[in-house]
């Protein structure tokens, strides 16, 4: 045993082992899944950027200017610079900084490079005089670092944030070489940087606060509003739950009542017009926060080209000469409109800024955005991105005082995220409990609603399900006129006219009934009275002979047969017509049929009696003291029909029904059943008269009144059953069918 244990111990330990090593594989063979991963993506940047070049190369060859924009303007993966000489006359992207890695004079070849502010990969190309150079940026290499700036990958490149690019490959191992699709080696991934970026740089500016910056959040209203979607989130799980439970104790949508289908329905559209509304609403708070910002900045934009104007008023254009006595001017400029401001020459490069550090540090590009500078009316506001985190721009003119353009004017505003997020939790916290407050509401309204729609219909339910025929019955009350008063009107007088109806009918029958049974009491004591008369009519012919009293004892046997006859005539008829109301109780069926069976099998017969079904435990409603009547009628019919018949045989059954019998059957599926059949082997019910069977006074034998199946029924369908029969040459089966309780 010790041994066994010791070997399991083993295996484990083993097991564990193998775990610990697969994930140590995992982990290690991540970077090379990513490294191959983003491969392939540099593979589909570069064929881009291939055709790209192909087409702007064509534009140029045939001086087609204008198609540059229309080619490039979906290029956002991919940035174009176009230089004739050393002058860059047209450029799809404004946010990489200077080149620091030295371009070999390579053309046609991709290389690795690094910027101020990326790493990626370019391409150099020759088109006549002027030279292009596609750019594919892959991951940020910011020199300050903050909360909201970090050296990420850049999309659609995916990566950790802590893997470097490398221009050589590591021996060790731990890097991963991306070629590219040519096969040329180009750099590898380093799973650890190299250097470790600024995290805390002070710089005096307006605009660029948020990113430079962490900003403090307002944790309070914050959390308050999260309690507040936690309740309305708690809210709307507590519905779907109760919605799912009663369409599952419905079994299914089908099966709910016209209360619940219309609360399933209405209660998600109020919920649904509710979060719309409230998502628009903040939606549009934020749309409004934006348009403000863009409005505000035009004005100040408006205001600082007409101060730069008035300080500049008689030069007629600006060069490097100015920079210093610029920037000195637009740093007085910013404290006075609280923002900052970069002037661009006519080229589009950089002259001064209020803040000259941004671009020392490389956040910004020295070049304008080609958007404002080829665009025919440099006058926009547009968003500028600085890696992840965007920001609104102003472009207008720098003009003089005779109003000609000696250069471009850039007010950024950065939109700080918290501080929209910030107006919106305000917005958000005033109106979220007003909403939770009219989610509440609705969903009373929704539920008193559909319960007020209902209540008439489940009046009328109400009323047919417990109305019988001949009972009174009651007129529903509705205050509004509509449809569903209509309705009630309507039924109303339909319960008037068929009570009416009932009435009339009653009277009919019960005279048609008296009628057909004087009729029956006529012929059933006729047939006795004619035997008796025949009989006595013979006595006085043989009075005085020989014969006479031989005669008469067989005649006043007869005559005491046909007396008893009437009696049992009589006794029929008093019974049918004095049978009481049928009182349907709670009763075990199974104990009162077992009994019934034990009785039954000392009858004076030879026919043999089989019982199948419990001997208790069945519970149903039904008349307890008449019930055994039904029994008694059914099966005393089953074995006169098999008398003198030889291999006669009786068997009574007693089962439940199933579910997906009761449609078939013709039982109500609102109830479960129980199926009491008696199956006899006698000559059947012949076919002509199997429709006659039930009718009170039809009877197929020589004695009785033909009332013994027609009572049954009525018990049975008394207690609120039914009862059926099948019938062949074979034998007859007779089934009762009642209500479980």
């Amino acid at each position: 045993m010790e041994y066994f244990l010791y070997i399991c111990s083993v295996k484990w330990i083993n097991y564990i082992w193998f775990a610990i090593l697969l994930l140590v594989l995992s982990s290690c063979d991540s970077l090379t899944r990513d490294g191959a991963r983003m491969q392939k993506t540099l593979h589909e940047q570069q064929r881009r950027a291939e055709s790209l070049l192909s087409h702007v190369i064509e534009a140029l060859d045939t001086h087609n200017f204008d198609s540059l924009e229309h080619y490039t303007h979906n290029a956002d993966d991919v940035i174009l610079y176009v230089y004739r000489g050393q002058q860059l006359v047209y450029w799809t992207g404004s946010w990489l900084s200077s080149l620091r890695y030295p371009l070999r004079n390579v053309y046609d070849v991709w290389q690795f490079a690094y910027w101020d502010n990326a790493w990626g990969v370019c391409k150099r190309v020759r088109a006549g005089d002027v030279r292009i150079l596609a750019v594919i940026p892959i991951k940020y290499n910011y020199q300050v670092t903050s909360e909201n700036l970090h050296n990420t990958f850049i999309l659609p490149f995916k990566g950790d944030e802590q893997w470097h690019l490398s221009l050589r490959q590591d021996h060790t191992g731990a890097n991963y070489p991306i070629y590219s699709y040519t096969g040329e080696y180009l750099f590898s991934v380093v799973a650890s940087a190299n250097s470790t970026p600024h995290s805390k740089v002070r710089i005096e500016n307006f605009s660029y606060q948020a990113i430079l910056a962490s900003e403090k959040h307002d944790h309070v209203t914050r959390n308050k509003i999260y309690v507040y979607y936690g309740f309305a989130i708690l809210v709307v799980g507590a519905l779907l739950v109760f919605a799912l439970v009663r369409i599952i104790k419905s079994r299914g949508v089908q099966r709910l009542s016209l209360a619940g289908r219309l609360q399933l329905v209405l209660t998600p559209v109020m919920m649904l017009v509710l979060a719309s509304i409230f998502l628009l609403s903040v939606i549009h708070i934020r749309e409004v926060f934006v348009a403000r910002q863009r409005d505000n900045l035009q004005e100040k934009a408006k205001y600082i080209q007409q101060a730069l104007q008035n300080m500049y008023y008689w030069d007629l254009g600006l060069s490097q000469a100015n920079s210093n006595a610029l920037n000195i001017d637009l740093r007085d400029i910013s404290f006075v409109f609280e923002t900052d401001i970069h002037v661009y020459d006519l080229n589009g490069q950089l002259l001064g800024s209020s803040t000259p550090q941004i671009f020392d540090y490389g956040i910004v590009s020295h070049s304008i955005a080609p958007e404002a500078f080829f665009a025919d009316d440099p006058t926009l506001v547009q968003y500028e991105q600085i890696g992840d985190m965007r920001y609104l721009s102003a472009y207008t003119e720098f003009v003089n005082g005779s109003f000609t353009r000696i250069g471009y004017i850039a007010v950024p505003s950065f939109i700080s995220q918290n501080e929209m997020n910030a107006d919106v939790e305000e917005f958000v916290m005033r109106i979220l409990p007003l909403y939770i407050i009219l989610l509440l509401l609705s969903i009373l309204v929704v539920w008193l609603f559909a319960r007020g729609v209902s209540a008439p219909l489940r009046a009328i339910t109400l009323q047919l399900k417990n109305y019988r025929l001949g009972g009174k019955s009651k007129h529903i009350s509705y205050a509004f006129q509509d449809e569903v008063g209509d309705l009630l009107c309507h039924y109303n007088r339909m319960m008037d006219a068929l009570s009416e109806s009932i009435d009339k009918l009653a009277r009919s029958e019960r005279e048609g009934a008296w009628r057909t049974m004087a009729r029956q009491v006529a012929h059933e004591i006729n047939n006795p009275l004619t035997a008796m008369k025949l009989t006595l009519q013979q006595l006085q012919r043989r009075k005085g002979s020989e014969q006479f009293n031989d005669y008469f004892d067989r005649s006043t046997k007869l005559l005491i047969e046909q007396i008893d006859n009437l009696g049992t005539i009589a006794t029929s008829f008093s019974s049918f017509v004095k049978m009481p109301d049928v009182k349907p109780v709670a009763m075990d069926i199974a104990a009162k049929l077992s009994a019934f069976i034990t009785l039954l099998k000392n009858n004076s017969s030879n026919i043999p009696i089989r019982y199948i079904g419990p001997e208790s435990g069945k519970m149903v409603m039904a008349d307890a003291e008449q019930i055994i009547q039904v029994f008694t009628n059914i099966a005393r019919n089953a074995i006169q029909a098999m008398t003198g018949q030889e291999n006669g045989d009786l068997i009574i059954i007693l089962k439940a029904v199933l579910n997906d019998q009761r449609t078939a059957l013709g039982l109500s599926e609102d109830a479960e059943w129980v199926e009491i059949s008696f199956s006899d082997n006698g000559p059947g019910i012949p076919k002509d008269i199997q429709d006659k069977v039930f009718i009170p006074n039809f009877t197929t034998k020589n004695t009785g009144a033909g009332l013994g199946l027609a009572i049954s029924k009525n018990i049975v369908e008394g207690s609120g059953g039914k009862i059926t029969f099948r019938s062949s040459e074979k034998g007859t089966i007779f089934f009762v069918y009642l209500r479980k309780k």
